[in-house]
């Protein structure tokens, strides 16, 4: 297993968030205060919740960034964390339910 310092890790991780933020192009994220609307409505759980499940389908992994975003057809909130192994692991969780829709 390739294990990287610390510096190379960080820009690994900034690549990939970058290669994923072009992939997500057709996605729309929203801002916190939209973002808070929705929560309040009861339209999305909180990030908090999605954090968690998060957590659950990627144990010991830490959390370098999550937004509520808009597909074409669902809100879901994308959460990018990093595994210990220096891998970085982007799941989606359902806004509205909670469940793991998926993880690569």
């Amino acid at each position: 297993m390739l294990r990287l310092p610390i510096g190379l890790c960080v820009a690994a991780c900034l690549g990939s968030a970058a290669h994923a933020a072009d992939r997500s192009a057709e996605l729309l994220c929203l801002s916190q205060g939209d973002a808070l609307e929705i929560v309040t409505s009861h339209e999305a759980i909180p990030l908090g919740e999605a954090v968690g499940q998060a957590r659950r389908a990627v144990p010991n992994a830490e959390v370098m960034r999550a937004a509520l975003c808009r597909e074409p057809d669902a809100l879901v909130y994308r959460i990018i964390v990093l595994r210990k192994d220096g891998r970085v692991v982007h799941v989606t969780v359902d806004a509205p339910s909670g469940s793991v829709k998926t993880v690569h």
